[in-house]
């Protein structure tokens, strides 16, 4: 995704010197913040597909429903609607890129031996992410009821994090940034678990549930009624439909923004130590867990998506 890509991008602007023992823990950093991003933005996405599967399905199963665009009230059905249009995603996907670009420049002004000022980028990221806030404000008035709740804390880190670009008073700016970005960034990843955790976990969990009660009951009364070969195909049905089930029962895709929560835990405490080999070291530990957390929840999304078959 673009917008992912982008504190990778702005690492690499002029001026922004590490020293090399630090240029690993960073790099880490900024991988598993991609993936996190990309993960999360299926999840979300794949949310669309699931609720209209999901309606679909039930129509397979009960010949008494009716396939319709809009029901009864004129709203669009499952079938042509959508629970977070493209644009929403989007906006969450670069909340997120936003969480890596001010931790990325809180390191790097840490690990610096002269930040130094960047005027050209950060102009550039000024203007990148200032329509961030606009555009969230714009998600409200097209349904997203949750789109208002991320305006003050990405408008406010936009901000800090743009200010980090234009200063280059190392020390008294760090602990700034530190002190104005750190409720933003909590407050932006809580938006975010409490998206998974409160709407998609339960709704997709509940759904799943459903698909596979719905396809046992369909089995159990019509079974006499079918021949070996139409038993084994909703018997192969029901298999596919209890292994997605228990993929999202075992999947915890809120483990990624809590992954990133303990990662920019873990820059802030070294943006406040002295640049000593214990800083470094303590720092290079804590990206390596994340990476590694961030993998195994990924894969545990993927499975979601793609349930194994035999």
């Amino acid at each position: 995704m673009a917008s992912a890509s982008l504190a990778l991008a702005l690492a690499l602007l002029p001026g922004c010197k590490t020293p090399g023992s630090f240029r690993e823990p960073v790099a880490r950093f900024q991988q598993g913040n991609t993936e996190v991003s990309t993960a999360l933005g299926q999840y979300y996405s794949e949310m669309n597909r699931f609720e209209r599967d999901l309606y679909l399905d039930e129509r397979l199963y009960d010949s008494g429903l009716e396939v319709l665009a809009t029901d009864a009230a004129g709203r669009p059905t499952p079938l042509l609607g959508k629970i977070f249009s493209p644009e929403s995603i989007q906006a969450r996907m670069d909340a997120i890129a936003l969480l890596g670009v001010y931790a990325e420049r809180l390191a790097t002004l840490a690990g610096a031996e002269n930040p130094g000022k960047l005027p050209e980028g950060a102009q550039a990221l000024g203007t990148q992410l200032g329509s961030l806030g606009k555009q969230l404000e714009t998600l409200v008035t097209k349904g997203d009821a949750t789109a208002s709740k991320y305006v003050e804390p990405v408008t406010t880190l936009v901000g800090v994090a743009t200010s980090l670009f234009l200063e280059a008073r190392q020390g008294a700016v760090l602990q700034k940034g530190i002190e104005q970005g750190t409720p933003q960034v909590n407050a932006i990843l809580d938006l975010l678990e409490a998206d998974m955790v409160e709407v998609l976990g339960p709704q997709r969990l509940t759904g799943a549930k459903q698909a596979l009660a719905s396809r046992v009951m369909y089995y159990n009364t019509h079974r006499d009624k079918l021949s070996l070969a139409e038993r084994r195909a909703v018997l192969d049905d029901i298999r596919r439909a209890s292994e997605s089930y228990e993929a999202l029962v075992v999947a915890h895709p809120v483990e990624m923004a809590r992954a990133l929560r303990d990662a920019h835990e873990a820059l802030f405490r070294f943006a406040r130590a002295e640049r000593k080999l214990e800083s470094f070291e303590e720092l290079s530990t804590a990206m390596q867990s994340f990476q590694g957390r961030v993998e195994i929840a990924a894969a545990a999304v993927k499975r979601i998506r793609e349930p194994q078959k035999e």
